[in-house]
């Protein structure tokens, strides 16, 4: 375990200033995000009702109507969109952080997988990684939404303190799909679960493109790809059949783990050559 933790901090040591950089970019989407929103409320509000265009407009019933209305759902909206940029950007990185060891001038992989101490090690530090980046964004974007509505609330004077209730009020303002869900099980489910087993995927995905050279892109690819089609398919499924969803993507997540776990640590330890 201690050998795990200590490749882990390898890996970290190696991103922490780029991810800091990640973490103050999606802080600055959001606070672009809360000017905008309060921005366009006012000039409508203004606009609509022939008053002067300035901030103690929100301070007005009319104004709170509008926060209510508009602005969270704003707020929400630009912070879900920056926390989907920057989850991206670290699904990206779980590429980048194979590649890098292999293409570097040094051949890092070269000296991991030499190392004495087991191979698979390897591929839980880099997993642990990027898991853990993914959740330091999530939980970042929700403090920055907490941050968000204390600046609003701020503005306009609210003296309600449940005004500042994230889960109430910002996550429950989406109303499509939402990337942090107010529900738990949701939530266990596509942010714990469900980040975990993507970046799992695509490590699966790039294990198979460096032991299959030729056709290995083609794999890969293939791989990432069946794992979102079986995935969508089992929503299809469930609205047209009517079948427990919970239910079956907890059986999808048990098969995809296993399978993806399986083949990772096969070719780690059988294919992959140094």
């Amino acid at each position: 375990m201690n050998k795990l933790f200590t490749l882990y901090d390898i890996e970290f040591k190696r991103i922490y200033k780029l991810y800091a950089a990640l973490i103050c970019m999606l802080f600055i989407g959001n606070l672009v995000g809360v000017v905008i929103s309060v921005k366009n409320s006012v000039e409508s509000i203004s606009l609509n009702n022939n008053l002067p265009p300035n901030l103690n407009i929100l301070k007005t019933n009319l104004g709170l109507d509008f926060i209510n209305d508009i602005i969270i759902g704003d707020i929400y909206m630009y912070g879900s969109f920056a926390l989907a940029v920057s989850v991206l950007i670290c699904l990206f990185y779980a590429f980048i952080i194979w590649y890098r060891d292999y293409f570097s001038k040094c051949k890092t992989i070269y000296t991991l997988l030499t190392l004495p101490k087991q191979r698979f090690n390897v591929y839980l530090a880099k997993l642990m990684t990027v898991v853990i980046m993914i959740y330091g964004v999530i939980v970042s974007q929700i403090l920055f939404w907490y941050i968000d509505l204390n600046i609003v609330k701020h503005i306009a004077k609210i003296g309600s303190p449940g005004f500042v209730n994230v889960f109430k009020n910002i996550m429950n303002a989406g109303s499509q799909i939402n990337i942090v869900s107010p529900n738990i099980v949701e939530f266990f489910m596509l942010d714990i679960i469900g980040v975990i087993l993507a970046v799992i995927v695509i490590f699966t995905a790039v294990l198979i493109e460096r032991c299959t050279k030729k056709i290995g892109i083609i794999l890969g690819a293939v791989y990432i790809l069946l794992s979102v089609f079986g995935y969508i398919y089992i929503i299809v499924l469930s609205r047209t059949l009517m079948i427990n969803l919970l239910f079956w993507h907890i059986i999808y997540y048990i098969f995809l783990l296993c399978i993806s776990l399986f083949i990772s640590y096969y070719l780690i330890n059988n294919k992959i050559s140094v």
